[in-house]
């Protein structure tokens, strides 16, 4: 950031990995993409948490990666350098409760994305993975657009053929070509936007420059931009919504020291 004297100072991320598996060249290829996407002056570190399933591409395994994620961050909490945090995967998941824990903001790739396609947007779409078994299922999506209260301005959700675990590396080819079938029926469907609804693919297409016609919206670009921001205006979510946990009651319990 920049302050009132003109000089620039490190602002320091986390774009913290639910789960447990990923390569450590991957990891390593993630933290030098998120690095040339935040401006000069913003450290991006890319950590796993270590335990969990391998990729989220179902309700179970979503829930399955909360814990450990809220046990990474209460380990954080004791000598915690950051300046925000990212939750590194497009389905948000412990967002609330990873907000009641930490005293800087969290911020979740899928809502910050969302709420600047409704920028841009009347409606819009997200291209998704298939679910693990291959299935198609928009229900949790609509669902969480539901929880935000935008789900009039969701047009559809239209589907990419490839498990999340192909989506590593680094030739986009496959994955621009089935994204770009997505989004033409995306725009069929009426919208005017479309979110891409998996981290791994907002990685692997980080540098796509899109020419479908309507915006693309990147969760990993929208996260690390309103992460900048909200240190930038010195916000943090609110204690209203998200209270601080009551960590005497946790320690012990939840959480063990």
């Amino acid at each position: 950031m920049v302050t009132p004297q003109g000089m620039v100072c490190q602002l320091e991320l986390l774009y913290l990995i639910p789960g447990d598996g990923m390569p450590d060249d991957e990891i390593k290829r993630r933290e030098e993409i998120t690095k040339s996407l935040a401006r000069p002056g913003t450290k991006v570190t890319v950590e796993e948490v270590g335990k969990g399933p391998l990729s989220i591409e179902s309700e179970i395994e979503a829930y399955m990666s909360i814990g450990p994620v809220l046990e990474w961050l209460f380990e954080l909490r004791k000598n915690n350098r950051y300046d925000a945090i990212i939750i590194g995967c497009a389905g948000d998941p412990g967002l609330g409760a990873a907000r009641e824990l930490m005293d800087v903001p969290i911020i979740g790739p899928a809502e910050a994305a969302y709420h600047i396609a409704c920028m841009v947007a009347d409606r819009f779409s997200v291209i998704s993975p298939t679910q693990a078994g291959g299935v198609k299922a928009a229900d949790d999506l609509v669902a969480r657009t539901r929880e935000m209260g935008i789900n009039s301005r969701l047009a559809s959700v239209e589907f990419v053929e490839m498990p999340v675990v192909e989506m590593w590396g680094d030739d986009a080819t496959a994955i621009i070509k089935q994204a770009t079938k997505a989004i033409n029926k995306a725009k069929e469907n009426g919208a005017g936007a479309v979110v891409l609804g998996c981290m791994s693919m907002a990685f692997r297409t980080a540098k796509t420059k899109w020419e479908v016609g309507i915006p693309v919206i990147n969760p990993l670009s929208a996260a690390i931009k309103v992460a900048e921001s909200f240190v930038d205006m010195g916000i943090l979510q609110s204690r209203v919504t998200y209270p601080a946990a009551d960590f005497k009651k946790l320690v012990g319990t939840v959480f063990k020291q």
